[in-house]
């Protein structure tokens, strides 16, 4: 870590030194009077980062801003194909989840009960969930990626960055029409329509649809229709444009999406294997792999294993040469595009949202107001085991009613300063259910002739959560130009969050059993939600034994839980940023920004413990020096910026085991940081002929995180008969006589302070995590590509387009373990654009080329089994394009 801080800082910033006082050199050497932009000339696309339209080279933040005409000319139709596009953007996904990753800051919980680490934004709206930033680009004017957090004007949960999209505003005066009509691999078939219609001198409506059908990419080889990442989309937007005067004008939108297909499941996973201990056959973590699916309830009574070292006290069933059962073969191992589920899940969302922006400019400033409205459901269903035995189901729910207001006062004139400043009003009303369906079991592995029957192995689980935040903020940015090369910025942003968060569990809706007890094999996942009584009072509780206030018991039966509602917090967090920026040319900007942000705290569902029933906020500190040039008579662009980053209380994710199935549960982790440098190049280097480059390099590491359980199997015990007395260490009996017990290989493991001993909770172990790589954060990572324009004989042009992306790899999890580790890989993608004339136009593309198979999201799930989910394969598409302005 210290030699990154030396030497690596330190050739960061005299490279980026370098290169502004290169671009100072050459700006006065070809310095010349205005002109148009010649066509060899490289073309801007405005950014709003500093909520105003401005140039991106003009503005002190390392933001990628991506144009309509390069998103059709790569075929980019959501934020999944974005990869190549920005420096240190990477992409992961599960089921219906985005998880974009930026600067070791990555998208983990995307549960009711945690906020998204990137922002999405659509036309300035936040989203809430992280299933919203899959939405479809359709009609897009732009997206904008802006990397480091946003704290300051655009809020609390822009910790890592934000996502931007923007859509195309109605045009008064004309009559516009586009189409477009796109087959492909997998069955893929998408047609887009726009029509822009004029309602006078002073209005104009826009009309915009899409719909879009495919096979899924993942194949189901035991039930043929269970295929996963399938595609049925319908997609409408209404934009209304009203400007009556040069001062005033309103737009509204509205716009309704419904999917209704297998989609990827409730989480998209294919389970990949465990760790376990040879000698023993225990299940130790980071151990020797098995190839087999260890989910709850699925063993099929084959030894994969023979003990050769005794396990626990070596007697029985744990002694030398006894058959274990570590569960049944995966199906397909190594390919992520290969499943064999029983059953067939499905996916239904429906998204409904509309917004106003109202706008009056007054002499020298002008006073906006931005208005959202949201509301939003996804359901979706899995098999729980991800096999082709018959064991659990599972469903989630996630649902959102989302009402934003923003008011923004900004300037508008040509002085020495500029400012904004806001209020920022939000409500978000959240459920999150969760159930898992425990069925009579019928085993089919591959390793018997034939399926298995076996009784229900345990209870169904049933979780069903209620979230709100209610947020407001005040905001305020200010920059000052003592000249006119010199620019200082100073911004700050006071945000307050309240949240409400109660939950409820099935036992008020389930018959009762035999025992005169809710019946949880009864769960299934149509089981009705509970009333209202279910989820108690704040601060009061009536059961015995106790469970902690908020809690609620059956009335006629105080031992049995219900529900909670737990008491309200406030998180409040003031939030900033400074910049200064330098322009040593017309077209060489040097700058350097130091900013704040922080990603608001939460609640864990069905926690009686004070001490982990709620987590903290996470907040970063982060300093950026950059470069932004033109060289070349502005026909080469070279951006470079290296930053710091420390992250303090990162919320981390933990699997606990309930039932048949296993709950998330968030807690801090302790510190980390993040070193880099981000480089973009374009160089228009003929009429013809256009390169581009994107390098991301990073060093992100946790630099204090101890005493973390691992996911199963930090320790096991094996016989020792060496052993004739205890093992202690610190006091604390480890190991009784007899038995040894045995760490996870290549971890610094031991007893967590504060248990084992007397009067305190029973022995448990954590291990130093120190050190690690931060997840989906690759030590490089960056995209290369290449265009070439060529005249047809009949007016019409071809241009071939090339783009590699390439990584360095990264961890899906914290523990960086093998099974958890997406190796070094390069994909290309292959486009040929036929533009027939002015209105039509058709595009070739090849997708991901050569085939590679890369994982973007790890977890580790029930039974100690890893599941992953991949990116696509190979794809192939055709689109015809129209338009007719």
């Amino acid at each position: 870590m210290k030699k990154f801080k030396t030497k690596t800082l330190v050739w960061q910033l005299a490279s980026i030194g370098a290169v502004s006082a290169l671009g100072h050199g050459l700006a006065l050497a070809q310095e010349q009077p205005d002109a148009a932009p010649a066509k060899t000339e490289l073309q801007s696309v405005v950014v709003t980062a500093q909520r105003r339209a401005e140039n991106p080279q003009d503005v002190p933040v390392s933001v990628t801003s991506v144009s309509a005409e390069q998103l059709a000319a790569r075929n980019i139709t959501d934020l999944s194909q974005m990869e190549g596009v920005s420096p240190g953007f990477t992409f992961g996904r599960s089921g219906a989840d985005a998880r974009p990753a930026m600067r070791g800051v990555r998208t983990d919980n995307v549960a009711v009960n945690g906020d998204t680490t990137i922002g999405f934004f659509i036309d300035g709206i936040y989203k809430s969930r992280a299933q919203q930033a899959l939405a479809s680009f359709v009609d897009v004017d732009r997206v904008e990626i802006q990397r480091g957090p946003q704290g300051t004007l655009y809020g609390r949960n822009t910790f890592g960055g934000n996502i931007s999209v923007i859509t195309n505003a109605p045009v008064l005066n004309k009559t516009q029409a586009e189409a477009s009509l796109l087959a492909g691999s997998f069955g893929r078939v998408r047609a887009e329509g726009v029509y822009n219609l004029p309602l006078g001198e002073t209005a104009a409506v826009r009309f915009v649809v899409a719909r879009e059908s495919a096979d899924g990419y993942v194949k189901n080889d035991f039930n043929t229709s269970g295929d996963l990442f399938d595609q049925d989309l319908k997609y409408a937007r209404m934009v209304l444009l009203f400007k009556p005067t040069k001062d005033f004008d309103l737009t509204l939108r509205a716009d309704n999406t419904r999917q209704d297909s297998n989609g990827g499941s409730a989480f998209g996973y294919k389970q990949a294997g465990t760790y376990y201990d040879p000698a023993s056959c225990q299940q130790l973590f980071n151990g020797s792999v098995a190839l087999v699916n260890p989910r709850p309830g699925n063993f099929d009574g084959v030894a994969d294993c023979k003990r050769t070292v005794a396990a626990g006290n070596g007697s029985g069933a744990n002694a030398v040469g006894s058959g274990v059962d570590l569960g049944i073969p995966i199906h397909a191992p190594g390919s992520a595009y290969n499943i064999d589920a029983d059953y067939r899940p499905f996916m239904k969302l429906r998204d409904k949202s509309a917004s106003l922006d109202m706008t009056y400019r007054f002499d020298g400033f002008a006073v906006k107001s931005i208005t959202g409205y949201a509301d939003f459901e996804v359901q979706r269903s899995a098999d729980s085991d991800m096999s082709a035995s018959q064991i659990a189901i599972d469903f989630q729910r996630t649902a959102a009613k989302t009402l934003s207001q923003e008011f923004q006062i900004l300037s508008t004139g040509r002085g020495p300063l500029e400012w904004v400043a806001g209020y920022y009003y939000f409500n978000d009303k959240l459920r999150g259910t969760f159930i898992n369906q425990q069925q009579p079991r019928v085993i089919n592995s591959e390793a018997l002739g034939a399926p298995l029957s076996l009784p229900v192995a345990s209870a169904g689980t049933f979780d069903d959560p209620y979230a709100k935040t209610v947020s407001n903020a005040f905001y305020a940015q200010g920059s000052w130009k003592p000249s006119e090369q010199l620019k200082l910025t100073l911004g700050a942003r006071r945000t307050e969050d309240k949240k409400n968060f109660r939950f409820a569990n099935a036992n008020s809706v389930l018959p009762l059993g035999a025992n005169g007890l809710p019946d949880g094999t009864k769960i299934t996942i149509n089981t009705p939600s509970p009333g209202i009584a279910a989820f108690g009072t704040a601060g009061t509780s009536n059961c015995v034994p106790a469970r902690g206030p908020g809690f609620y018991c059956d009335p006629a039966n105080p031992s049995v839980l219900w529900g909670a509602t737990y008491d309200e917090q406030t998180f409040s967090k003031t939030t900033m940023r400074a910049a200064v920026d330098y322009k040593l040319a017309k077209s060489n900007l040097l700058y350097g920004s130091y900013s704040t942000g922080f990603r608001s705290g939460g609640f864990n569902s069905g926690q009686a413990d004070q001490t982990v029933r709620s987590f903290l906020p996470e907040d970063v500190k982060a300093f950026e020096v950059g470069s932004k040039n033109r060289f070349l008579g502005n026909t080469l662009q070279l951006n470079v910026s290296a930053f710091h980053n420390k992250y303090s209380n990162l919320q981390e994710q933990r699997q606990t085991p309930v039932g048949g199935t296993t709950i998330t549960t968030v807690f801090n982790a302790t510190q980390a940081r993040a070193n880099g440098v981000e480089t973009e190049v374009q160089w228009r280097a003929s009429e013809r002929l256009s390169l581009g480059a994107g390098l991301s390099v990073l060093d992100a590491k946790y630099t204090d995180f101890k005493n973390v359980a691992l996911p199963y199997g930090t320790s096991i015990l094996v016989a020792d008969a060496s052993a004739t007395a205890p093992t202690l260490i610190n006091g604390v009996v480890i190991a009784p006589a007899g038995q040894r017990r045995v760490f996870a290989p290549g971890y610094s493991c031991g007893p967590i302070a504060g248990t084992g001993g007397v009067g305190q909770p029973a022995v448990a172990f954590g291990c130093d995590l120190s050190g690690n790589r931060l997840p989906y954060a690759p030590r490089y990572q960056g995209s290369v590509s290449a265009s070439y324009e060529v005249d047809l004989p009949n007016g019409g042009r071809l241009v071939p387009l090339a783009v590699v992306t390439f990584s360095g790899g990264y961890y899906g999890q914290p523990f960086n373990s093998a099974l958890e580790k997406q190796g070094a890989y390069a994909k290309t993608d292959l486009k040929l654009n036929w533009e027939v004339n002015d209105s039509w136009s058709v595009l070739f593309s090849v997708d991901n080329a050569t085939d590679k198979q890369t994982i973007n999201r790890f977890v580790w799930g029930g039974g100690g089994g890893m599941q992953v989910s991949a990116a696509p394969p190979r794809t192939f598409g055709v689109r015809v394009n129209y338009k007719s302005f």
